[in-house]
């Protein structure tokens, strides 16, 4: 045992002798970077079924606009549903034409987003702070536990993030190549073109953010030749051909659009404070330490005096490359501190908006571990012992989280509606008792809207930031599909009683209390079942009748009567 013990010890001290020679071996081979990036952040994203809500709203909403063909307006049930804009939903289309409505295919979207920003913050570094500063800081990033997770989850704070990230990381690139007498036309151009599909991907947030971080950026490096660069004219015309047209196009076929999209979206929800997940200002700065660890515990080295010396004064033969250094060293600042405050402020906080700042946090990471790296003697030794440590510990907190996710998963739809998708036809109507199932749809492959039964005359509903609102408001924007898609107990058995031909519906419920509450379901057994909920087949023929429409028709008699009274 102790010999065992011993080889083991030295084969760990060989192995955490050894990283900067490892990222040094990497800085030359960027196509190995590139492909193994890639792969890391890929290679879990089926294991875990969809989180719901919000992996099955945005996967769902994209499966809605595949079938019905509507490729403009994003639907949710069969109404137009504008809390965010299209980016996500028409990459997730693009994905389930492709590969099949898969739970991966859902995630695709985030995967790409994040490889995207990782490989564009590894040639940003690259550039202006060498091999060994890039290779570092692309692995740090894509072993930060929130960013691996956030890469493989099916809604649209990657995406903005990812854009974010390209936003700024290619706007400072083009003012620092500006200032060097470099080409830097066709690089502005691509500042407008992320931007603009930052603003698809989720609206004004998409262009403020990395607007405000390279302002401040700018002003405090003093490149004041900056704001013509980006401001280059061809540069705003990128941006508002690929944003107007969806807006206008969108605010001519629904007049309410834009007061709804951007008064109410974008700026009533960010001051209100009547929203779900009301968290304290400082409720991000602990987030912050504990989902990127451990490359969080790194960033104590850029607290220190010396950390920003050797980019202050400098022999004239190294000015360009100190300033280069504290360019790059003051815009992650920035970043950081810009995403911090905007998200602090509004009282509303949820976990992913703070995506965009991560490649930030690896960056400057990065810069403090490569000082290190570069040491001599025992110093060395110990950063490249710390740094082994950390990056394994990543790895295995990106993977062991993965795991315990799947495992930990909250019940859904998926098993139930496999079960079913043999037997149900693509034509029968399915019917949801008090909670909509994001991920029946997809799951069952159908290609309508459901009817929703639930009380939709609470006057408390736009009030609420739930599932119902997400229906309710979108359904003010086509009444005639509300009317049919969310209904009462009464209307639905209604509409059953008035079918003239055999025909079959589906009703999707809880067996515990559905089943004694509703008169169609009692003393008949579900379908289907699964931990919480159930599919009854409901068969509308001649039995049905006798049994259930004799006390509707009676029922509605009754109403149309108090009505006339």
């Amino acid at each position: 045992m102790s010999a065992f013990a011993s080889s083991s010890i030295a084969a760990l001290r060989r192995w955490s002798a050894v990283p900067s020679d490892v990222v040094l071996f990497l800085g030359g081979r960027s196509w190995l970077l590139f492909l193994g990036s890639g792969i890391w952040l890929l290679f879990l994203i089926g294991l875990r079924p969809l989180t719901m809500p919000d992996e099955g709203r945005y996967g769902g909403v994209a499966w809605e606009m595949l079938t019905s063909g509507a490729h403009l307006v994003p639907t949710l049930d069969g109404m137009p549903f504008f809390h965010k804009p299209p980016l996500y939903y028409w990459m997730a289309e693009g994905a389930y034409a492709l590969f099949g409505a898969h739970v991966w295919a859902a995630r695709l979207p985030s995967w790409l987003a994040a490889w995207a920003v990782a490989m564009a913050l590894h040639v940003f570094l690259r550039r202006w702070r060498g091999s060994m500063a890039a290779v570092v800081a692309l692995l740090a990033l894509i072993t930060q536990p929130i960013f691996f997770g956030a890469a493989q989850f099916a809604n649209l704070d990657m995406l903005v993030a990812g854009l974010i990230g390209m936003t700024i990381l290619t706007g400072a690139a083009v003012v620092m190549r500006a200032y060097a007498g470099q080409p830097y036309r066709a690089l502005s151009l691509l500042v407008g073109v992320l931007a603009a599909l930052g603003v698809l991907a989720k609206g004004l947030i998409g262009l403020v953010l990395p607007g405000a971080i390279l302002v401040l950026w700018i002003v405090l490096r003093r490149r004041w030749r900056g704001f013509g660069v980006l401001l280059w004219p061809p540069v705003l015309a990128a941006f508002l051909a690929l944003t107007l047209p969806w807006f206008w196009v969108m605010q001519a076929r629904f007049p309410d659009f834009l007061h709804y999209f951007f008064i109410y979206q974008q700026f009533e929800r960010f001051a209100a404070t009547g929203f779900n997940n009301v968290q304290p200002f400082w409720f991000y700065l602990p987030v912050v330490a504990a989902l990127a660890v451990p490359w969080t515990l790194w960033l104590g080295g850029a607290m220190r005096r010396e950390f920003w010396r050797n980019t202050r004064r400098v022999p004239a033969a190294a000015a360009a490359r100190a300033d280069a250094s504290a360019d790059v060293r003051w815009l992650m600042v920035c970043w950081l501190a810009v995403i911090l405050v905007f998200f602090s402020l509004p009282a509303s906080k949820l976990v992913g908006y703070i995506l965009p700042l991560f490649p930030a946090v690896a960056a400057l990471a990065a810069e403090v571990i490569v000082a290190g790296l570069t040491r001599a003697g025992e110093r060395r030794h110990a950063s490249d012992r710390n740094f082994t440590l950390s990056l394994t510990l990543a790895m295995v907190l990106c993977v062991g989280g993965t795991v315990f996710a799947t495992l930990k998963a909250k019940p859904n739809s998926v098993d139930l509606g496999r079960a079913a998708s043999a037997e149900m036809d693509p034509a029968d109507t399915l019917i949801a008792l008090h909670v909509y199932p994001y991920d029946l749809p997809m799951t069952l492959r159908l290609t309508a809207p459901m009817w929703v039964v639930d009380d939709w005359t609470q006057a408390d509903i736009p009030a609420r930031d739930n599932w119902r609102k997400e229906l309710y408001d979108a359904g003010r924007f086509d009444g005639a599909a509300m009317q049919r898609n969310l209904i009462s107990e009464q209307e639905m058995t209604r509409r059953l009683c008035a079918t003239t031909v055999d025909d079959t519906y589906w009703i999707w419920g809880e067996p515990a209390k559905d089943a004694t509450r509703y008169a169609i379901l009692r003393d008949r057994a579900p379908r289907y079942t699964d931990s919480r909920r159930a599919l009854w087949r409901i068969d509308v023929d001649g039995a049905f009748r006798q049994a259930h429409c004799a006390a509707a028709v009676l029922s509605a008699s009754e109403d149309g009567a108090a009505r006339q009274r």
